[in-house]
């Protein structure tokens, strides 16, 4: 608990240096091309799009239960759309900016926060789409809306947690890297992000393995809030165990900063 309080302190402490850095990284990132910062939304466009027709109009008739697909597939394609980007470079965070923070004698503990920091404004630029496409759609704001709060919370607590550990071990273990971004392209079918889990014809036990993951928890507090109207405190037992886990992971991803960070410069 020690190293997970230490941690956070210097993730808040160091927030606005951080905050500056990422919209640094977020401005560079797309210098060299001529759409600039467009390439943000419009590769989730094209993509969104593919999947509506592929899935949505191909598999699902245009419905997953009950609601219709296009607002199934974008309440939960909005927050995999951070989860993804922070994740993948995550991944790297300490390893690519080691330099950087070595230099500047900036905590690395704040490393894995950038990539998060850096995917914010694309994530509520497309929540506002979102919510205007509901608006279209006939679904009016209601109280049930105000928990995207905890969604949100949610979200950012658990790729934090996953930052922490796979940001550390990219360094420990040469091929963490590769078989983790192999890994997840796995659990992008496995979230639910584009196939509804509910399906009857799929396994109960592989179903409800799946329900346990963290991402798959996070994407339906997002659909609970817009489409289907159903309070955190109704899935008690699904928050309680997302929460312990997460918690854990973040202890355990502070333990592991923190014993091997002094190292970091050895290990590259």
């Amino acid at each position: 608990m020690t190293d997970f309080l230490q941690v956070m302190r210097e993730i808040f402490s160091n927030a606005p240096i951080a905050n500056r850095l990422a919209r640094f990284n977020v401005k560079s990132r797309w210098a060299d091309n001529y759409l600039g910062s467009i390439w943000d939304y419009l590769e989730p466009t094209i993509y969104i799009g593919t999947y509506f027709l592929v899935f949505g109009m191909g598999m699902y008739n245009g419905t997953v239960n009950g609601q219709p697909y296009i607002l199934w597939l974008l309440t939960g394609i909005v927050p995999w759309y951070f989860i993804q980007g922070s994740f993948n470079k995550g991944l790297t965070s300490i390893k690519s900016q080691l330099g950087l923070l070595t230099k500047i004698r900036f905590p690395m503990s704040v490393a894995p926060v950038m990539p998060m920091l850096e995917e914010l404004r694309r994530f509520f630029v497309m929540t506002v789409a979102m919510l205007v496409l509901l608006l279209v759609f006939g679904e009016m704001p209601n109280v049930h809306w105000l928990q995207f709060v905890y969604a949100f919370i949610a979200m950012f607590a658990t790729v934090l947690a996953h930052n922490l550990i796979n940001s550390t071990l990219t360094v420990i273990i040469p091929d963490y890297k590769p078989a983790m971004s192999a890994v997840f392209r796995l659990i992008f079918f496995t979230s639910g992000v584009v196939i509804n889990m509910d399906a009857k014809h799929l396994p109960f036990v592989l179903v409800t393995i799946i329900k346990m993951f963290p991402f798959y928890y996070v994407l339906e507090s997002f659909r609970d809030a817009f489409l289907y109207h159903i309070w955190f405190w109704d899935k008690a037992s699904n928050a309680l165990f997302f929460w312990l886990l997460t918690l854990l992971m973040l202890m355990v991803g502070s333990m592991i900063h923190l014993r091997f960070r002094e190292r970091f410069i050895d290990m590259v």
